[in-house]
């Protein structure tokens, strides 16, 4: 039988364990994002880092998909982990695979066939278009690697075991490191150098992953294709607003590029940089939002509310105290930044802006991130989407294009972490809410 570790001990330690150990998984790949960047800004041609800046736009919306789907992993493989029923957590592991296999093959043939008119429509033009679908177009292929490998991880951590979950991402992470200055220097091949050591970082995410999940917790089960089709229901009801709520953010992502690639190459050059920093930063938060799932899951499905509820308190806190930390540290570190990717002009002020005003306003996307977390995982998914849709609809549209109708280019970030301030807001007093449906639905 396999242990239910989160349903005793303490929360806060479950809670920083699973996010630590998922943090530096996460934070070696966004590392080596960033190293990429880094690596083309020392090429000297701001248009092949404006470039990385609109493929990222799209990679972001594709990796999106893949994270709605390792929802479903946490919701139903967590809860009968929590149920100490494993032959049904293994049937689940194996079909939520494949329903993620087949789905994304479907979005990356969609998104390597429309990949030039995408980049046209959020604004690229010139030898920055050209250099992104050629990026775009080796890495596109990759999706459904990559939404194994996810999957692979969504289920050690599911069962506990974040460390090898770790290991899988870090692996990765090393392999796309050591790669990307012999693909991008010695064999001159510049952002396809790029694109091809994320691919091959990917097939070693889902190695690792795979070998972990089927010798070590021989979490696969033989399964007829028959029975495959009863479950696509049950998994698209939690799929399908998962991968909305996840999809919003890039899509707000995709009109703030557009709307930034409207001051010119320069300032699309610092928001491609600032897209790169922010997960580096910002990897505790995001892993928080990622690892509290399975403690949650598990906790839920023992019917043990109270642990719930402290999941959420203590995330919470965690989350504004890592913030406070790591906007003092960009604030500080912010010359440090600019000088780094040889910033200059309207790239460096628009880095600036976020290092020393921006990136506080992130408390109020982790709130957010986490909240999704707990209305997926409590079964209220359909609440996630329309908060998430809300946030980049209402709360991104009119803020960034006030701002930047008011303030140009940097008035684009102000309006968008006000956005973030109103929804976060929003978020948590919603959870707080559906937290107390749930506990006096079973009194």
């Amino acid at each position: 039988m396999t242990q239910a570790k989160f349903l005793q001990g303490s929360i806060i330690k479950h809670v920083m364990t699973m996010s630590a150990t998922n943090a530096l998984g996460i934070s070696a790949l966004f590392m080596v994002d960033l190293a990429d960047i880094y690596f083309i800004s020392l090429l000297g041609n701001s248009a092949l880092t404006a470039a990385i800046g609109y493929a990222s736009a799209i990679l972001f919306f594709t990796t999106a998909i893949s994270i709605g789907l390792v929802t479903v992993n946490s919701a139903q493989v967590s809860k009968s982990i929590g149920q100490h029923n494993k032959q049904q957590a293994r049937n689940q592991v194996a079909y939520i695979s494949l329903y993620a296999f087949c789905f994304t093959t479907f979005i990356a043939v969609l998104f390597y066939y429309f990949t030039p008119e995408i980049l046209i429509q959020i604004g690229a033009k010139g030898e920055e278009l050209s250099e992104a679908i050629i990026y775009l177009r080796i890495i596109l292929p990759s999706l459904p690697i990559l939404a194994l490998a996810m999957q692979m991880g969504a289920t050690l951590r599911s069962l506990g075991d974040a460390k090898h979950a770790m290991y899988a991402t870090l692996g990765g992470g090393i392999i796309n490191a050591l790669l990307d200055p012999l693909l991008i220097f010695v064999f001159k091949l510049d952002l396809q150098g790029a694109a091809i050591a994320s691919v091959i970082s990917r097939c070693t995410v889902l190695a690792i992953g795979f070998y972990f999940v089927f010798f070590k917790y021989k979490m696969f089960t033989r399964f007829k294709l028959v029975n495959f089709w009863p479950n696509i229901s049950g998994i698209s009801n939690i799929a399908f607003p998962a991968m909305f709520t996840q999809i919003a953010t890039p899509l707000g992502n995709l009109y703030v590029t557009y709307e930034v690639a409207k001051f010119g190459t320069d300032y699309i050059a610092g928001w491609a940089i600032i897209g790169r920093l922010i997960p580096v930063a910002f990897g505790m938060m995001f892993a928080l939002s990622g690892a509290v799932g399975p403690i949650i899951g598990q906790n839920y499905g023992a019917l043990q509310y109270g642990r719930v509820r402290e999941v959420l308190n203590q995330s919470m806190k965690f989350i504004i105290s890592y913030t406070l930390v790591i906007s003092l540290l960009l604030s500080m570190g912010q010359d440090i930044v600019v000088d780094l990717f040889n910033a200059e002009h309207k790239t460096a002020e628009i880095i600036r802006i976020f290092c020393q005003y921006i990136s506080i306003t992130f408390i109020f996307t982790g709130i957010m991130f986490v909240a999704m977390a707990f209305l997926n995982n409590l079964g209220y998914a359909k609440y996630a989407t329309l908060l998430n849709v809300g946030k980049m609809t209402l709360g991104t549209i009119p803020f960034v294009t006030l701002g930047a109708f008011y303030y140009n280019a940097p008035g684009i970030l102000y309006g968008q972490a006000a956005g973030s301030i109103v929804f976060g807001l929003i978020a948590l007093l919603l959870t707080r809410k559906v937290m107390k449906i749930i506990e006096e639905r079973h009194i």
